[in-house]
């Protein structure tokens, strides 16, 4: 997988985004052991298969940058991700064409990346607030930001049942800002963020801090 882009975001934490290219077999053989053999036989897709092995093997790659031996991962009840044998916050998100990860060994991070489509306007009441699909303008860039920093907060609480719409808020912002700021509730919590936004050939990158 040749390296597009590596990047220190904020103080503590490595983005690290691959092109993918390689076989499922390649995949499979770089990575010999070490990767959950039970949860990738819950997949049948042979494309997200090949995503599912390459974020496992990016991962494997990172964490050894930071002088960290990869025994692989773990998830907890809400499905959020976590290395084994090692405290260091980690985040993972792939695409037909992209997979990145980001490690932070101080504090929580989410990452997500989507290529922008039409999907987003056909779905946009479903995912946000009334201010916020106002602000849109039913713009596709806009509303790629939007997911994608949503998504990528969503996924740095770590925790299921939370809804995009009603209980994530992303502030008003510049389709050419590269940092934006959000807040999600739950109950008596309140998280607010600063979501880092990249773009790379068409696709979102947002990473939340």
């Amino acid at each position: 997988m040749p390296l597009v882009h590596s990047e220190r975001i904020g103080e503590t934490c490595t983005l690290l985004l691959w092109k993918l290219t390689e076989t499922e077999s390649e995949l499979r053989e770089t990575l010999g052991n070490g990767f959950n053999s039970e949860e990738l036989s819950s997949i049948s897709h042979p494309q997200k298969i090949r995503e599912w092995l390459a974020s496992r093997m990016l991962i494997k790659v990172l964490v050894e940058q930071f002088g960290i031996t990869y025994a692989g991962l773990h998830k907890d009840q809400h499905g959020k991700a976590f290395l084994i044998n090692n405290d260091s916050n980690i985040s993972i998100t792939h695409t037909f064409e992209y997979v990145a990860v980001a490690i932070n060994p101080f504090a929580a991070v989410g990452i997500d990346m989507e290529k922008s489509d039409p999907k987003l306007q056909r779905t946009a009441n479903k995912y946000l607030s009334a201010s916020e699909f106002e602000h849109a303008k039913d713009e596709l860039p806009n509303l790629s930001i939007y997911w994608c920093a949503k998504e990528a907060l969503y996924k740095m609480y770590g925790k299921k049942k939370i809804s995009f719409k009603d209980s994530i808020y992303i502030h008003p912002f510049s389709v050419d800002n590269q940092i934006v700021s959000g807040k999600l509730t739950d109950e008596d919590l309140i998280l607010d963020s600063r979501i880092h936004v990249r773009w790379f050939d068409g696709h979102c990158l947002a990473i939340a801090l």
